[in-house]
């Protein structure tokens, strides 16, 4: 919220400092805001003030002028000596190039020294000859919004207007004074951070109400100030707008009849004016919204824009006669929803294709307004207007939210919309909008009246009952809330009355509390008229308090503390976790050669996404890694790791139900769901489960979390010790997952090459995901059931295919895997049927022998690793009680003095014993049975 201390200033007076300037020669004296009696406590109330912005600092160089004399420059033609009177003896002489230079005009002069919001830095200098001390702006030049046909076009022409009617010598007073504080376009304005359940708190006259509560119990003078409401003034009353509206379903102004159909069920009612005069507005309008960043464009609009920054009341003016009808005497607004690639032309000039959950208002051809969000082009208001209707609608909050969202849009009304608006204030916003052009008319405006809209079978669409929220309020509230007594009980109604609550039926003991429409959304119960005053008195005051009781901290989420394992795992391996959002975009598979958008699962299509290219629910967390991994490549980091751990959907539940019917998917991509293709695969839905903690998953989409991780470029770099880098391997890959599994305790587990093609065979198995990866590296990871000692498959791991690469425009070599956590989760909470050995501190030697053996080639390491270790299960577990540790092959020969049918290998066991330091004999009796199982086996002969 950018709130003015100006704006505020029209609600209350606010405490001021004197501030002295030395400019030419002359003591200036002016005022500003004191501050630091002011930010502390709307930050003490729970609002902090992000930043503090002085409009016109460092211009105080830039002062009121006079042009008593405009001369020809005799060295240029479009060059003009103008002699400027700024108070002093003397004038200044100034070449100035502007064509409205003028004698008699009163002008911005920036004095010498002067750094302009350009970083132009005003010197005296000489300008073809002829000397110039100083410079004559126009408002750009000061960082100013221009009106041309006001400001003129060229250097700023100060007109009786913008002193808000002062005559011609207010001016002559203050030649030579700063023209930000002549003018009254100084302001501070206050960056204030906003809790979300605080509405009121976006526009002025709450914030105003929050520094007078602080004031009010500081004790620090100030005054409320009468001109904040104008229709105090007006014969026109909220009252009589109101009945107006209860009571008209049809009227007429002028010679038009007007009506509004509402078929969206949105309360709404329509002011409409005669004799509309449309002109700019007065200085002191145009400076309150120019400084908090709205330009200023009529009278009309700018009354819109004060009620909405000053009293959060969207509203939108339409010129009657633009409207559109069969009949140019009978005019008709629609609420209602909008057609599929229904055009609309906005107030940006913007052409946008409209999607049927917009809602719009409309004449019986085209579209006049994006309910709650924007106005239309075709019907503004311009100089040539005189009949205005103005449209006071309350839209859903969702619904803005999302036309808003979708049109990537957002103006201040939308905003307003989405968090809340007093609808209680609609018939004042009404009154205060025709108070406001008396006021700033020079005719007088014609009220015609006001209808409410109605649906087709002619039910009046119009709020006008607002209950309101009455709370007895008792004194022993504070010490059961707060656990101790603070304030007294007559301080707390006083705190709570200077808030804008209502307080009747007081006693020593309670008093009723009657709500503000303004707070009724999150005011509820005692504890949060309790918070109220405890936030104006000080939450500091409240004394602190050991816990009486003993806790147990547990995870709210069962599952979190097994996705922390395998992250710090995941970590201590070297990647570095990325955050991502949970989308991905339409094309992703065919990116990674998926069958078809379902071929992961059938993703959740989003109704309104934040990411207009991201539509749909994530199913995998793939295409994200890859597209950092590019971002990574383009930032010039060649080479690195990256995880991803987090939840992905699929739109059935775990029964294979379909969760949204109208799930919104292209017809063109949107295949059946292949149970075929990942029956047996990780992505199948019966393998996920929902992080709900409600008993059943039924009717809920699947959510599986899954563990994704990316190498990409060199596991090595080159350096002194290296004579050339070394690449990610697959082997690398393979292991990192072996250490991720055994961090889970997830024995055993097997990788197998898997598959594009859609086939079974007992050593190739399909994977929906093969196609994205190197065909000859590419293995599935495959865990053994403790149920029906099957292996499941529960990821996949593998080099990309270089298609996928090029896809994802990475030019490096990169390896990824993917891991559904459910699966691990599932198993680590499986009864398992053999009892794991805790190791202890070693006390033993380590024993380690080396073998040599001639074998046949078919013979792999694997069969001979089996072999061995099942060979001396009974030796270790009875005679010489050890723990096999590893069985590692160091040597591979082929060649002279070895037969082409075979190979030698030599290998190392490692054994740690557990009970005794193993004697030679224990150690002989180990190698004989290592021997005598491979000779017997393989027919393999010892070597040496």
């Amino acid at each position: 919220m950018l709130a003015s201390l100006k704006f505020i200033e029209r609600f209350i007076t606010l405490p001021k400092v004197k501030q002295n300037y030395k400019i030419n020669g002359k003591e200036i004296e002016t005022q500003t805001y004191d501050l630091p009696k002011i930010t502390p406590y709307l930050t003490k109330q729970g609002f902090e003030i992000d930043s503090i912005i002085k409009k016109g600092e460092g211009l105080e160089t830039v002062v009121v002028g006079k042009i008593e004399k405009a001369e020809p420059h005799p060295n240029a033609n479009k060059l003009q000596i103008c002699q400027v009177n700024i108070g002093d003896k003397e004038n200044k002489q100034i070449v100035c190039g502007a064509k409205n230079a003028r004698e008699g005009l009163y002008v911005a002069v920036a004095l010498p020294s002067t750094i302009l919001p350009n970083n132009l830095e005003i010197k005296s200098s000489k300008i073809r000859e002829v000397e110039s001390n100083g410079m004559l702006c126009s408002r750009e030049e000061l960082g100013l919004p221009i009106i041309k046909e006001v400001d003129g076009d060229g250097i700023w022409e100060i007109s009786e207007d913008q002193q808000g009617g002062k005559p011609q010598d207010y001016l002559n007073k203050y030649l030579g004074f700063p023209i930000f504080e002549v003018l009254e376009i100084s302001d501070t304005l206050l960056e204030i951070s906003v809790t979300p359940n605080r509405p009121d708190m976006l526009f002025h006259a709450g914030v105003a109400r929050e520094i007078a509560a602080a004031f009010d119990n500081l004790n620090i003078p100030y005054t409320k100030n009468t001109f904040d409401k104008y229709s105090l003034k007006s014969l026109i009353k909220s009252e009589t707008i109101k009945n107006d509206a209860i009571k008209n379903t049809e009227l007429k102004c002028g010679q038009i009849s007007f009506s509004a159909e509402n078929t969206i069920d949105t309360p709404a009612f329509f002011m409409l004016v005669d004799s509309v005069q449309v002109k700019p507005s007065p200085a002191w309008l145009r400076n309150l919204l120019e400084n908090l960043g709205q330009n200023s464009i009529n009278n009309i609009v700018d009354i819109s824009n004060y009620l909405l920054l000053g009293f959060g009341q969207p509203s939108h003016a339409f010129d009657l006669e633009k409207l559109l009808s069969k009949n140019q005497n009978e005019k008709k607004i629609y609420l209602r929803q909008a057609h599929e690639n229904e055009k609309f032309t906005g107030l940006d000039g913007k052409e946008r294709t409209l999607d049927p959950s917009d809602q719009v208002i409309s004449d019986v051809e085209r579209i006049q307004g994006l309910l709650g969000v924007l106005g239309g082009e075709f019907s503004k208001v311009t100089k040539d207007t005189k009949k205005i209707v103005i449209e006071f609608a309350n839209p859903h909050p969702v619904a803005v939210r999302r036309s808003s969202r979708r049109h990537a849009r957002q103006t201040e009304a939308s905003f307003m919309f989405e968090k809340g608006i007093d609808a209680a204030e609609r018939f004042f916003a009404a009154a205060e909008y025709f108070a406001l052009m008396e006021n700033l008319q020079n005719i007088k405006p014609v009220y015609c009246g006001t209808v409410h809209s109605y649906d087709k079978t002619k039910k009046p669409q119009i709020k006008t009952e607002f209950p309101i929220n009455k709370i007895n309020f008792l004194s022993t509230s504070q010490e059961k809330i707060l656990g101790t007594n603070i304030i007294s009980f007559e301080k707390q109604l006083k705190i709570l009355a200077s808030l804008g609550f209502e307080l009747e039926n007081i006693t020593n003991t309670s008093a009723t509390i009657s709500v503000p429409t303004w707070r009724s959304l999150d005011i509820d119960g005692q504890a949060d008229l309790v918070e109220e005053f405890i936030r104006i008195e000080g939450i500091d005051l409240v004394p602190p308090a050991p816990m009486i009781t003993f806790t147990n901290v547990n995870y709210d989420d069962k599952q979190f503390k097994y996705f922390e394992k395998i992250s710090s795992r995941c970590a201590s391996l070297g990647y570095n976790e990325v955050i991502s959002l949970h989308f991905m975009r339409s094309d992703e598979y065919k990116k990674l050669k998926l069958e078809s958008i379902n071929a992961l699962g059938e993703p959740v299509a989003l109704l309104n996404p934040i990411i207009g290219d991201e539509p749909f629910l994530h199913t995998t967390l793939i295409p994200d890694l890859l597209r950092k991994v590019a971002k990574n490549l383009s930032y010039g980091n060649n080479s690195g790791q990256l995880f991803h751990i987090c939840r992905t959907y699929q739109n059935r539940d775990i029964e294979g139900n379909r969760i949204f019917e109208n799930n919104n998917l292209d017809q063109s991509i949107a295949t059946e769901l292949k149970n075929a293709n990942i029956s047996l695969s990780e992505y199948h839905f019966a393998q996920g489960f929902s992080y709900t903690k409600e008993k059943t998953q039924k009717g809920r989409p699947v959510e599986t979390p899954r563990l994704a991780g990316v190498v990409f470029g060199n596991k090595v770099e080159k350096n002194w010790q290296n004579t050339s880098a070394i690449k990610w391997s697959l082997h690398d890959i393979l292991a990192h997952v072996s250490s991720l599994l055994n961090c889970m305790d997830c024995e055993p587990f097997i990788f197998k090459i898997i598959d594009d093609k859609n086939k079974e065979s007992e050593d190739l198995k399909f994977h929906p995901f093969a196609a994205a990866l190197h065909p000859g590296r590419r293995v599935g990871i495959f865990l053994k059931s403790q149920q029906s000692n099957e292996f499941i498959s529960v990821g996949w791991c593998g080099e990309l295919h270089p298609q996928t690469m090029r896809n994802y425009e990475i030019d490096v070599p990169c390896l990824a895997f993917e891991i559904n956590v459910s699966l691990l989760i599932k198993q680590l909470n499986t009864p398992k049927s053999f009892i794991k050995h805790a190791i202890l501190t070693q006390k033993f030697p380590t024993i380690s022998r080396d073998f040599a053996f001639l074998i046949s080639e078919s013979i792999t390491a694997k069969e001979i690793q089996d072999k061995v270790k099942s060979s001396l299960e009974n030796l270790l577990a009875k005679e010489t009680p050890a723990i096999f540790q590893e069985l590692n092959i160091f040597d591979i020969y082929r060649g002279k003095g070895v037969p082409e049918d075979k190979k030698s290998i030599a290998f190392n066991i490692l054994l740690i014993p557990t009970e005794r330091t193993f004697t030679d004999k224990d150690i002989q009796k180990i190698s004989n049975t290592v021997i005598q199982v491979l000779s017997k086996e393989f027919n393999a002969e010892l070597r040496g």
